[in-house]
This record gives structure tokens, C-alpha cells and sequence, in this order.
């Protein structure tokens, strides 16, 4: 992966003006596509399969009257009057009302058919509105239309006339900007000044966050126009697209400024930032995604589309990171570069070796008694965490808006004169379609319910116009959000077989309330799977990238301590109004059903970020050093300073979201911003290094068999440098000319031979040979591009090897001796390859000369498939014709040669693997590399080579075979990018 996003910074680097006006016309057309396609953000929550959205689809269907929202036009009186006194004014409202737009019955406090709409001392009432459409679906313009409507009740002098108010409906636009969000980047916009020291390095990751942001809204905006899309989906991809594009492309400049005060040319810094921080930045991104993605397994289907949104920001950060940001990078060139008498420039250089930095002292200062940090650490967060035992959820009602809004002040009007329970009546549906009575089935479902415990009053069972469905409306005695009246929905359902039994039919509970409940029931139900889901990915991940099982297990129980003490903090907070009022919390009570959920999943995967970073620098250290206590506090203070940063950033981006957020958003906001000020210093910075620290060489052990099956991740970009560094190794012969075959020190998987080199022109012959113990077959095949490296430098056709293998093997052809044909197929030349024109008189020659004789040592069907693999290579036009000659007679192979040698062009280079004699090709100047028996013992790589698997550890049971003794396709199976070397040849 490294090497990939080296050539993907390279490019973006040096083609940075392109690059960046390809970005600009993306966010352009995004934008517009916004604005011609978007379409309208929902605010109501579908939850398939529960009882209540049961009952609501059934409503929809058989009693659609009942079906839309409603609204409520409150009026109050002044003071020492009674709303009796103003009845004209309301039935002016009254009337006014009902010929509102979607307004299908209008019922006033006093009409006939009026029920308990008038307060016990009569000082509030208020008019029922029947809609047509959900209240979701009315627009501004009907809202404002509905509110005028009911506005005329209100006299002109407001002392002395009815005070109007309304609930249901939605509140108009503020007027006013809210600009708490500019404060979170302008808090990141300093920490980045005082991380770098410069202005243009500061300003870079908002304005690469910021274009993320920007297409990410639109893509939703666009996609709300074709599905149904929650009005917290862009809000929530706004708050983590910009924690995150800040923190990825953070990582990436400061390594890009790291480089640059070392001296490295800044375009091939930035292609190298983007290799081994990117890579890091990759992997933390993938964390994100997946965790975000894996709320689907709660099949909540707003809560899906949340996930998909914010994986969408994620997506869209990392690959603005990756491509827009190297392009500005490569674009301002060495404007970047810090003066070496800088501040910044100083402080990076003496981060390599000083212990007087402030990570420095706290890494000393947490690992001096790693017992006691880790004790205190976990003591204290399990402390933090005792409140979430007490964590209550619910669906967020009007009364969780912003004090003094519409809906607001209607919803503590109706709490004050008519009861906490009013806000939030329970919904009976029951099916009676199968009943002949249907005036008893309304009396018996109105009679279940009216002897209840915590229960007001119980409205008349009201039948559909096909009489096959009966409504009941319940006002609880306790507010939506209370125990008590979770308890009363409970009991009621409970009930609901006991009634089905009696009278033939059963019921449903629906509401708001009871949807509610419902969410918070399926949440809690997912809550424990989706917890397994994401810690086993985080050791699965975890694993993989550092080798290691200590690493993710330790990061697993530190991502468990930070989601403990962020539910802990937030029902401190949110249920029992700590700091309340600080952080402008706008109802205390229970949270948002999907906080928990959500929560878990990005503060996983922004942990998991954190651990990457941190980390991956004390892996490069042990990788060096082989000193595991010196690993962990070098490569905690190379990485403290980007890590602080980050997490100061994130922490300011997301506590910016909590003052005068709204209801749903508030505690997942500040959740976010307690879980990462947690994880970042209490977890990653002090816990961990002091768990390595006792830990020790422990904990960086693998299993050999485990280590067998894991994938190797490049996360510290190794792969990029060795890439760099067999580019950058390129002998050039007298005449200033790259040599067609190049070696030096070079070790060839399966060759059984010590390191070789070699210097051979285009047009010689190179024999490859050495003791009877050696593999030249190797050798040969690895000269084509067929055989893995191990060591050394191998460069042919100007080709860096193995990273160029596959633009070599479009240049080379590899002949290999056939062992598997039967030998019983004798001399049937159907299932050979086809010969391009020109090579029937070179198979002809061939086999005139060797072929009975070969066919007598090797079979026929075997010699035939040989010699058409050599008129195959005789006649392509390739530059470099590989030949495994060894077990072959030495007279057999010179005529092979030499008819090689005149059907070739001079430039091409023949290399041949033989064990015997001197041979010669012609006037070609031949080159011999004779290969030498390895040594006995050979020191494996490595720190810790009881814990590390080195690529030589792996089973060599066939590798270990001479190419000569093998099929050719197990010799390019040596390397996996290989293809099948007589496919090469017959193509």
C-alpha cells in the first residue's frame, strides 16, 4: 500500500495544478448538482418491525384521516382572566384555521364535539388541528400560513388580549448566524499555528477539511433528492468530516515539514509524507468507515443512512488528504521549508535526541512507576464511567429544543396547564375487523385502559369509516421521558393478550412516546452485537498492522475505559445537570436513543487513530533499535506533539457543536469531545506507554503460525524506501549507459546460493552457474522477473526489481523445462502453443539437430513443449530471453545457443542457468556469475528474531526445490505478481 501512495503523492505533487482544478471542478459540480437536485431533509424517525411502526403503517392504510400530524393553537389569557372571556376571538382563530393549507378539521375549545380542551381552572385552552400531511411535510410557508391563521385570537394590545402560542409545528429559521462552529476552527486554526510555527502549514489542513466538508453536504443535499435522508446526517458528517480531514492531513504535513528541515527536495517530501503518514491515515480511516458502516446491523434505517453519511466525510477526508493536499504541498514548493534558525526547525531536531521537551518529561514522568499509571488510569476512568449505570434514552421531543422557540414555549404552555403527560399521549390501535360487535369493541377498548395507574384520561374509541379499525388516545399522568411512563406503555402491552382472549381482538400502542421506546428497546438490544463487532475488528486490525497481539489488546481495553467515561460524563451532564448550564444543555433528561451506538462507533475508529499514530512511531523505533523500553519513549516523543495537536483539534471541533446544538446532536457532540480528550491523553498517552513499558519485548511477540496467515501492512512505509532506494541504485557503464543486467549483493528466494553480483551489457550472453548445491534456475528466473528477491539490489532492462516485475516481464521471456507432460502423449503436437511467423524454421532446426535426442532423455511430448518455448522466444519481440538449461547435456544447449544467437537481435541478452561447461553464443561477450554455497549461518533481520517473521521463515518445502526439478509454475509462483512463465513465452 505504500508504494501505491508514494506513486499517488508523486503524481499529485508534481502535477499540482492539475490536481487542483480538478478538485475545484468536483466541489463546482457539486454544488450545482446541489442546488438543481437536492431535495428536502427529514426530521421523523421509521423503525420496520417494532409494534408502534406497525401501528402507524396500519393507519396509514385503513384510517389515513388519522393518519397526518396534528398541531395544537394554544391560547392563554392575562393574568385573573379566564379564557371563557375570549371565546369570539378563539372562534375567529377557530375559523381561520380550518381554512388553513393541509388542514383537514380544525376542533376549538368550546364546538360540540370538543373533549377536555379547556384546562381545569380555565385559564389556557387550545384548538386541536387535524392535518392532511405529516408535520414533517409541511413546508415554511405552510407553518407560517397555519401560525397566522391562529395568530388572530391574539388581540393588539398583548396585556390585555389572549396570548397564542403552538405546538407541532416547526420552528421558522433563526435569524441570527450561529457561529459556534467557527469557533472549533478557529481553536484548531491556532493549535496548528503553534504546531508549525507558519501560517501557510496552519491554514492548509482547514482549507483541505473544509473542501471535504463542502463536497460531502452536497453529495447528501444531492442524495436527498432520491432517498429519504435525516436532517442530523449532514450535521453529523459536517462535525466528523472536519474532525477528521483536520487530524489526516495534520499528520501528513508534519511529516512533510519533518522532511523538509532534513533537507529532502519538497515534491519527493510530499510523495514520501503521503507513503508513511498517508498510510497511517488509510488504515485510521478504514477503522472509521467500517465502525460507521456497521450500524447497519441495527437495521434502523435513518440510522444507517447517518452511518453511510458520515462514512461518506470519512471517504472523502482521506482522499482530499491524500490527493489535494500533496498537490498544494508540491504547488508552494520550498515555501514551506522552516528557516533553520526557526523555532519550529529547532524543536523538530532536537525532538531526535533531547529528554528536555515536554513529551519527553511526561513519557519519563508515566513510565518511571508503569505499575501505578496503569492502576490510577483505570481506577480513575472506572470511576468517571459509574454514572452511565444510570443512562437513560429516549426520542427527543419539542421540549428538548432550544429554550424560547415556538415548539418550545407551545410544549411548556401545554406541560403547565394541562400536565406533564399531555405532550406525549399513548396511541391505541386496534384491528376489529373481525368482530360483529363493533359499538361493544369500542366500549371494552376505551374501559381496558381507563383504570390504569398513571393514567389521566382516556379518550372515546373512535372507529374508521370502514368500521374495521378503532383509535383510543391515552394522556399519561408522567412526562414522555419518565420512567413511569415507559411502565404504563409496558403494562399496556402486556395486557394485550389477556384482551385479545376476552373480546376477540387485540391492540397496538404506538406515538411518539411509544416509538420512542421502541428505538431505545432495539438499540439497547444491538447495543451488546455491535460492541463485539467493533472490538474484534480493533484486535483483528490491529493485529495485522503491528504484528502483534499485545498492541490490540491493550488498545481494546483502552477503547473500552474512553467509551465507559464519555457515557459517564454525559449523564452527568445531560441527566443529572452537571455544568448544565455551562454547556447550554437544552432539556436535561435522557439522551438520544442512538448516542450510545454512535458514539462506540466513531470513537472507535478516532481511537483507533490515535493508536496508529502513537504506536506505529514506537514500532519503527523497536524495528531499529530492537530495544523495546527505548522504543517507547523515543517513539512516543516523536509522535506526542502531532498526537496533542490532533487531539486538541478534534476535542475544539466537536465541543464546538454543543453549545446551542439541538437536542439530538448536543450529547453526541459532547460525548465525542469527552471520548477523544480521554482516549488521546488519559488512554493513548498514559496508559499505553506505560502497558508497553511493563509488557517489555512481550509486547511485540507473535505467534509464528499466526504470523504465517496475517497480511503484512507497510504502515511505517519500509516498502517506499527500500522502493527508493533500488531506484536510486543504477550502475551506468563507461559510456554513461544503464547495464541490461545488474546485481549487487543480491539473494535470490530458492537460488541456495550466498549474495552475488554481476554487470552485464545489452547483447551478452550471461551464464549462470555455481556448485552442485546452488539453484542458477533461480537466478535465471528472477533476471526475468519470475522469482523473488530477498536481499540485494537486482536491477534489469533498467529496471528496479521487484517493484518494476511487471513491466520487466512485458520485456523478458523465460524458458523453462517442462516436467509435468505425459510422456505417453508422445509426439501429438495439438496441445502445444501456437508459433508466431518466423519460428516454424527455428523449431525445425531445433528439432533436426536435438530433437530425437532430447525426446529419448526427456520424453517426447516434454522435448516438443521445450523447443517450441525456444522458437517462441527466438521470434518475440522481447529484449532479454531467459533460458533454464540446467540438467541439460552441454553440446544439446551450445546448439540451442547458437541458434538463438543468430535468430536474435544482437541487443538482446541471453541469460542461461547451466551446470556444466563454459558455453558461447556467437561473438556475444559472455559474463558468468558463479554462484557460491551459502554460508552456514546466516543472521536474520530484526529486532527480535524470536517474535518477528522474517519472509525467509516462511515454508520453503517447494521453493527449496531447484527450478530444474520443478514446474514452471511453481517457479513464478515465487512471486505473486508473477504469471505462469509459459504463458509468457506462448503468448
Amino acid at each position: 500500500m505504500a508504494t501505491l501512495l508514494y506513486r499517488i503523492g508523486r503524481f499529485a505533487a508534481r502535477r499540482s495544478l492539475a490536481v487542483i482544478v480538478g478538485w475545484i471542478v468536483i466541489l463546482g459540480l457539486a454544488v450545482t448538482g446541489a442546488q438543481l437536485l437536492g431535495g428536502t431533509l427529514a426530521s421523523s424517525f421509521e423503525i420496520p418491525g417494532t409494534e408502534s411502526q406497525q401501528a402507524i403503517d396500519m393507519l396509514d392504510q385503513r384510517f389515513p384521516q388519522a393518519s397526518g400530524g396534528s398541531a395544537k393553537v394554544i391560547y392563554v389569557p392575562p393574568a385573573g382572566h379566564t379564557v371563557g372571556e375570549y371565546q369570539d376571538e378563539i372562534q375567529k382563530s377557530v375559523t381561520a384555521l380550518a381554512a388553513a393549507p393541509n388542514v383537514t378539521s380544525a376542533t376549538g375549545p368550546y364546538d360540540q364535539n370538543a373533549s377536555g380542551q379547556v384546562n381545569q381552572d380555565g385559564t389556557m385552552a387550545y384548538t386541536a388541528v387535524q392535518l392532511s400531511v405529516a408535520s414533517t411535510a409541511m413546508t415554511p410557508a405552510d407553518d407560517q400560513a397555519l401560525m397566522a391563521a391562529g395568530n388572530q385570537a391574539a388581540g393588539a394590545d398583548p396585556a390585555q388580549g389572549l396570548t397564542v402560542a403552538f405546538s407541532g409545528v416547526t420552528d421558522p429559521p433563526a435569524a441570527a448566524v450561529d457561529y459556534t462552529e467557527a469557533i472549533g476552527l478557529i481553536v484548531a486554526f491556532i493549535v496548528l499555528l503553534i504546531t508549525f510555527g507558519s501560517l501557510l502549514s496552519a491554514g492548509m489542513p482547514l482549507v483541505t477539511a473544509v473542501v471535504g466538508v463542502g463536497i460531502t453536504t452536497t453529495l447528501i443535499t444531492i442524495a436527498s433528492g432520491f432517498a429519504d435522508i435525516s436532517s442530523t446526517a449532514p450535521l453529523l458528517a459536517t462535525m466528523l468530516g472536519l474532525a477528521v480531514g483536520i487530524d489526516y492531513a495534520l499528520f501528513i504535513v508534519s511529516r512533510h515539514r519533518a522532511q523538509l528541515i532534513r533537507g529532502m527536495d519538497p515534491r519527493e517530501s510530499a510523495a514520501i509524507a503521503v507513503s508513511t503518514a498517508g498510510s497511517a491515515v488509510v488504515f485510521a480511516g478504514l477503522t472509521v468507515i467500517i465502525a460507521l458502516l456497521g450500524l447497519s446491523v441495527v437495521q434502523i434505517p435513518f440510522l444507517t443512512v447517518m452511518g453511510v453519511g458520515a462514512a461518506v466525510s470519512v471517504v472523502v477526508a482521506v482522499v482530499v488528504a491524500l490527493t489535494l493536499l500533496p498537490a498544494i504541498l508540491g504547488l508552494l514548493n520550498r515555501k514551506l521549508i522552516p528557516k533553520p534558525t526557526s523555532r519550529a526547525a529547532r524543536r523538530e531536531l532536537a525532538a531526535e535526541g533531547t529528554h528536555r521537551t515536554l513529551g519527553a518529561r511526561w513519557v519519563a514522568l508515566v513510565t518511571a512507576k508503569p505499575v501505578i499509571t496503569v492502576v490510577a488510569v483505570v481506577i480513575g476512568l472506572i470511576v468517571v464511567a459509574l454514572p452511565a449505570t444510570s443512562l437513560r434514552l429516549t426520542l427527543p421531543d419539542a421540549g428538548y429544543n432550544p429554550a424560547g422557540s415556538v415548539s418550545r414555549t407551545g410544549y411548556d404552555l401545554l406541560t403547565e396547564g394541562f400536565g406533564p403527560g399531555f405532550n406525549g399521549p399513548l396511541l391505541v390501535t386496534a384491528d376489529i375487523s373481525k368482530t360483529l360487535d363493533v359499538e361493544g369493541a369500542l366500549k371494552a377498548l376505551q374501559n381496558q385502559f381507563s383504570g390504569l395507574p398513571d393514567v389521566v384520561s382516556v379518550s372515546q374509541a373512535v372507529p374508521n369509516a370502514t368500521a374495521d379499525m378503532a383509535i383510543v388516545s391515552i394522556i399519561p399522568a408522567s412526562a414522555p421521558d419518565s420512567v413511569q411512563t415507559e411502565d404504563l406503555v409496558h403494562t399496556i402491552r402486556d395486557d394485550s393478550a389477556a384482551f385479545a382472549a376476552a373480546n376477540g381482538f387485540g391492540y397496538q400502542v404506538t406515538g411518539q412516546t411509544a416509538l420512542g421506546i421502541d428505538v431505545s428497546a432495539r438499540l439497547a438490544g444491538a447495543l451488546l452485537p455491535f460492541g463485539v463487532v467493533v472490538v474484534g475488528l480493533c484486535i483483528i486490525l490491529l493485529t495485522i498492522v503491528f504484528r502483534s497481539l499485545a498492541v490490540p489488546l491493550s488498545a481494546t481495553v483502552g477503547y473500552l475505559l474512553s467509551v465507559g467515561a464519555s457515557f459517564g460524563i454525559v449523564t452527568a451532564v445531560f441527566e443529572w445537570g452537571w455544568l448544565s448550564d455551562v454547556v447550554g444543555v437544552a432539556k436535561v433528561g435522557p439522551v438520544i436513543s442512538f448516542f450510545p451506538i454512535l458514539l462506540m462507533a466513531v470513537l472507535f475508529g478516532l481511537a483507533m487513530d490515535y493508536q496508529v499514530f502513537l504506536v506505529s512511531r514506537m514500532r519503527e523505533e523497536f524495528v531499529k533499535t530492537g530495544d523495546p523500553h527505548t522504543a517507547v519513549r523515543h517513539g512516543f516523543i516523536g509522535a506526542a506533539r502531532v498526537v496533542t495537536a490532533a487531539a486538541c483539534i478534534m476535542f475544539a471541533v466537536f465541543a464546538s457543536f454543543v453549545p446551542g446544538g439541538n437536542a439530538v446532536l448536543q450529547p453526541i457532540a459532547l460525548g465525542l469531545a469527552a471520548g477523544v480528550f480521554v482516549d488521546a491523553f488519559l488512554v493513548r498517552m498514559t496508559f499505553i506507554p506505560a502497558i508497553m513499558i511493563l509488557l517489555g519485548r512481550l509486547g511485540w511477540a507473535l505467534p509464528k503460525a499466526l504470523g504465517r496467515v496475517l497480511p503484512d501492512v507497510d504502515l511505517e512505509g519500509e516498502g517506499v524506501r527500500e522502493m527508493l532506494d533500488a531506484s536510486a541504485w543504477r550502475p551506468l557503464d563507461d559510456d554513461g549507459e544503464p547495464y541490461a543486467l545488474a546485481a549487487g549483493d543480491a539473494v535470490v528466494e530458492g537460488a541456495e546460493a550466498a549474495p552475488f553480483s554481476v554487470r552485464a551489457r545489452a547483447g551478452d550472453l550471461v551464464l549462470v552457474t555455481g556448485a552442485a548445491s546452488t539453484n542458477p534456475s533461480a537466478v535465471v528466473a528472477a533476471a526475468a522477473g519470475r522469482q523473488r528477491m530477498l536481499a540485494g539490489h537486482l536491477r534489469v532492462l533498467d529496471r528496479p526489481l521487484p517493484y518494476e516485475g511487471s513491466a520487466l516481464r512485458r520485456r523478458s521471456l523465460l524458458v523453462t523445462r517442462p516436467l509435468a507432460l505425459d510422456a505417453a502423449a508422445g509426439s501429438d503436437r495439438d496441445d502445444l502453443p501456437a508459433l508466431p511467423p518466423g519460428g516454424l524454421a527455428v523449431e525445425e532446426q531445433l528439432e533436426s539437430a536435438i530433437g530425437a535426442e532430447l525426446g529419448e532423455l526427456w520424453g517426447p511430448a516434454a522435448a516438443a513443449e521445450w523447443l517450441r518455448q525456444l522458437a517462441v522466444a527466438s521470434v518475440s519481440p522481447v529484449r532479454l530471453v531467459a533460458v533454464d538449461g540446467t540438467g541439460i547435456p552441454t553440446p544439446f544447449l551450445q546448439h540451442v545457443l547458437a541458434v538463438l544467437d543468430r535468430a536474435l537481435p544482437s541487443s538482446t541478452t541471453l541469460v542461461v542457468a547451466h551446470h556444466g561447461a563454459r558455453l558461447v553464443a556467437g561473438v556475444r561477450e559472455v559474463t558468468v556469475v558463479e554462484l557460491a554455497e551459502p554460508p552456514e549461518f546466516v543472521a536474520e533481520p530484526g529486532p527480535a528474531p524470536d517474535t518477528e517473521r522474517d519472509p525467509r521463515d516462511a515454508d520453503r518445502s517447494a521453493s527449496d526445490r531447484p527450478a530444474s526439478d520443478r514446474p514452471a509454475s511453481d517457479v513464478a509462483a515465487s512471486d505473486p505478481t508473477a504469471s505462469d512463465p509459459r504463458e509468457e513465452v506462448t503468448a
